[in-house]
């Protein structure tokens, strides 16, 4: 008994032995293997091998004429250089980036892809949305299919819907290469675009309807439902907030009316600042510029602060008014500020001759040389 009790203590040694072996083997390999994966693919993005990122979300038709494989650049500025890729036949062009690494020394990096997003969303009276996500690649190589990059944290439903996105013509993206341009160099009109796209994806409405931009009405306004009500009333008094913080960017909170000189300093601001006499008739509100600029700030108080103490129908209306209202101040501030195309062309370097080769006849998918 005692021998068969020895063989058993000895086997299990062995085993615990073989196993602590294992173990430490195991070990040994998944350490390696992370010291490799943290060399070769470092995660500190954008870095000297990962600072090519496909920019998913938008692409271009082919009317300009590119062939498979062609990397050309399209424009770019410090922190980013875009190229337009056409990685496979016969199918649309990409819209790459190349990022600078100093980017991760800024406290905020406004990157080419929320700008292109927010200037298409404005040049549409944010009528039409993009979704933008930049798919990072390691060790890039153009002359490689897009099913042969290796692409950090994109899965097989990742690659899958990688290609989708809007469709562009290049012609399309330069008609507001301008707001792009001030975009990027001025943070008041990045803020207030920024602003105020939140609050027309919060809760929608027709600017071209609501402030007559057309003899006509393309189409009626849509009231929700009875049932729908309770669902929307917070979208309502958050639209709100976001349209406010437009307007404070673009010209701050009102100052105190009882001190006249601030006050008129005030109101030369808004003529300066954003070509708009705030004592014109703000139609949709039926009251002066400059009266419901204080009306919404007050407005906005209340709908931070006192959730349902509206009714329900004149907190709709009112959240229209001040999506308008913001909206004439952003359109008068860009219009102050935007330069002109020819001075944009040269201060983002865009490749004009490329642009310039877009037929407006035709759109394709098709790579050149087409053939029959």
């Amino acid at each position: 008994m005692t021998s068969e009790s020895n063989k058993e203590n000895i086997i299990a040694n062995n085993l615990e032995s073989t196993l602590a072996q294992f173990i430490e083997e195991l070990n040994e390999y998944s350490n390696k293997k992370q010291a490799f994966l943290d060399e070769y693919y470092p995660i500190d993005i954008p870095n000297e091998v990962c600072n090519y990122a496909f920019i998913q979300g938008i692409k271009f038709e082919n009317s300009f004429k590119p062939k498979v494989n062609d990397f050309v650049h399209l424009m770019g500025w410090d922190d980013e250089e875009l190229f337009l890729w056409t990685h496979t036949k016969d199918t649309y062009t990409a819209l790459v980036s190349k990022v600078s690494i100093r980017v991760k020394e800024k406290n905020f990096w406004k990157n080419s892809g929320r700008v292109i997003q927010l200037a298409y969303a404005y040049s549409t009276d944010f009528e039409h949305n993009m979704e933008i996500d930049y798919k990072w690649c390691y060790y890039f190589d153009s002359n490689k299919s897009i099913s042969e990059q290796e692409i950090y944290d994109c899965d097989e439903l990742d690659r899958h819907c990688l290609l989708n996105g809007n469709i562009l013509k290049l012609s399309d993206l330069s008609s507001f290469f301008p707001i792009i341009e001030l975009l990027l160099r001025d943070d008041k009109a990045y803020t207030a675009i920024s602003n105020f796209y939140t609050s027309m994806q919060t809760h929608y409405c027709c600017l071209i309807c609501e402030l007559n931009r057309f003899p006509y009405k393309k189409h009626p306004s849509h009231e929700p439902k009875i049932w729908e009500q309770a669902n929307i009333i917070s979208d309502f008094e958050s639209a709100i907030v976001q349209a406010c913080r437009c307007v404070e960017a673009l010209i701050g909170k009102p100052p105190n009316k009882e001190k006249a000189n601030r006050f008129l300093e005030h109101k030369r601001k808004w003529i300066n600042e954003i070509g708009i006499n705030p004592d014109d008739e703000f139609v949709k509100g039926k009251t002066t510029y400059i009266d419901f600029y204080y009306k919404l700030f007050d407005l906005r108080n209340e709908a931070a602060h006192s959730y349902g103490t509206i009714p329900f129908d004149l907190e709709r209306l009112q959240t229209v008014e001040a999506q308008c209202f913001a909206s004439l101040l952003l359109d008068g501030y860009i219009k102050k500020n935007i330069l002109s195309s020819e001075i944009v062309t040269e201060k983002l370097k865009i490749n004009q001759k490329l642009i310039n080769q877009v037929d407006h006849k035709m759109s394709t998918p098709r790579t050149f040389p087409w053939t029959d």
